[in-house]
């Protein structure tokens, strides 16, 4: 499917986008997101249609919009039916689910929706941070909300948050002090995990190079759900949930509350990690590759290194392993 011929109403009536709107298909969520990321001249067709799912998610559920897609579909299937005065054959372009869009819109606004969407969606206006290979940064959000962002993280968000909830959107890790709203839940969504709060501390790490995406619960207490909430629990202060992606399995754990935020200060801690959980750090964090030729080693490697460049934490790591590295511009290559 040539996606680059999309517009608005086409990316809004896909099924595949919906379902990465809504987040509730990880395969999906996946494809659009590095589908978006390559395709930059898009993003305002893609801006647009996340506004016309919107103004439906306001009056229709998911599967109340797909019987409403099918029903127009049935619809249309009968032959030469006029669709808004425009003379249809048998043969229809690719986007004639378009027109069950506008239709539906139409609709939704003929019996007051558009007095709904002008008081409140219309004035949602989002807000995009990206922090690159070593940078952190601290900022607050329009209800009272403390962030801080880690390396090579990104967080969309509302510029106001208008409306019964309030959510943003996660790629990466950041730390949450949630103003406290008992009226308006706070939602990070991050990679097929979506962790809702009142008022609370904790932790998020998403990164898309990692297998696990980790919810660790400092004060407060956070609900954790997975996509379409099939498994969910209550983590409480010192808990930590792991949603580990290929399976779909969510677990509960404790972790070190005193080292979880750490990385907020500069600070780079391995606790009991594999080779595969500090290429992914260093990489998320530095940007660098790290490439593992050792033969029989056993990788169960502790530290904490404060705010340095990632060639000491290499040597670090090759002097206690007793191993050798070498360097190729951001490639690094570890062997015995």
């Amino acid at each position: 499917m040539n996606y680059n011929l999309y517009h608005a109403e086409d990316f809004a009536a896909d099924e595949s986008f919906i379902a990465y709107c809504n987040q509730t298909d990880l395969e999906a969520i996946a494809f659009w997101k590095d589908w978006i990321a390559h395709h930059p001249e898009k993003l305002d067709e893609i801006y647009n249609a996340e506004q016309l799912l919107a103004i439906l998610s306001f009056r229709l559920d998911e599967q109340e919009l797909q019987d409403e897609f099918s029903r127009f579909d049935s619809f249309l299937a009968q032959d030469n039916v006029p669709i808004f005065g425009l003379e249809t054959t048998t043969k229809r372009p690719f986007s004639y689910k378009k027109w069950a869009l506008v239709a539906i819109v139409f609709s939704i606004f003929s019996f007051g929706g558009y007095q709904l969407y002008d008081s409140q969606f219309n004035k949602i206006e989002y807000l995009t941070l990206h922090n690159g290979n070593g940078k952190i940064s601290e900022f607050m959000l329009s209800d009272g909300t403390k962030i801080s962002l880690n390396a090579n993280s990104t967080l969309k968000y509302p510029k106001v948050f208008n409306g019964e909830k309030r959510d943003v959107e996660l790629d990466g890790e950041a730390f949450f002090e949630v103003a406290k709203d008992k009226t308006k839940p706070f939602s990070v969504i991050a990679n097929g995990i979506k962790t809702t709060v009142l008022g609370t501390k904790f932790n998020v790490s998403s990164y898309k190079n990692t297998a696990k995406i980790k919810v660790a619960l400092v004060e407060g207490k956070v609900e954790v759900q997975t996509l379409g909430g099939r498994d969910k629990m209550i983590l409480k202060p010192a808990e930590m949930a792991t949603f580990t992606i290929e399976t779909g399995a969510l677990t509960r754990s404790d972790f070190n509350a005193r080292t979880v935020s750490l990385w907020k200060t500069g600070a780079v801690v391995f606790e009991s990690a594999s080779f595969d959980d500090i290429a992914a750090k260093l990489n998320n964090i530095y940007g660098v590759e790290l490439i593992n030729h050792t033969k029989g080693l056993k990788w169960n490697y502790s530290g904490q290194f404060e705010n340095t460049d990632y060639l000491s934490i290499i040597k670090s790591i090759c002097f206690a392993k007793r191993i050798n590295y070498k360097q190729t511009n951001q490639t690094i290559i570890l062997t015995n």
